[in-house]
């Protein structure tokens, strides 16, 4: 099967200059929900460093939560004209992989699908 590919029309900064890979399974301190992205949650991992988790990756009760599946927070610095691999696709942003092997999350809405 083909990979569907993805053309960058909109230059994008990784908002952090850290990551955070949450394992399946790890418990994780909730705090609050993005007002600009309903459904991400802003969570402290068991180090106390914070990132943002997808709704999809998250149950929780309260500020308590767990992670249901590995997620890597990585974002990507991409530039207009780009050519990534689409991975998979979670509230508003995608998980890309680059020409040189790298992979993290762009804004969806700065992507568009290259048809082939």
């Amino acid at each position: 099967m083909k990979s569907m590919k993805l053309r960058v029309k909109v230059p994008h900064k990784a908002s952090f200059d850290y990551s955070v890979i949450f394992e399946k399974g790890d418990k994780v301190k909730v705090g609050k929900e993005d007002p600009e992205m309903p459904g991400w949650f802003w969570c402290e991992n068991k180090e106390g460093v914070w990132s943002w988790v997808p709704q999809e990756y998250l149950t929780r009760e309260g500020s308590v939560g767990m992670i249901t599946q590995s997620y890597d927070t990585t974002e990507l610095t991409v530039e207009i004209g780009e050519t990534l691999e689409y991975l998979t696709e979670v509230g508003f942003w995608t998980f890309c992989r680059t020409a040189d092997g790298r992979k993290g999350w762009v804004p969806t809405k700065k992507l568009e699908r290259i048809c082939e």
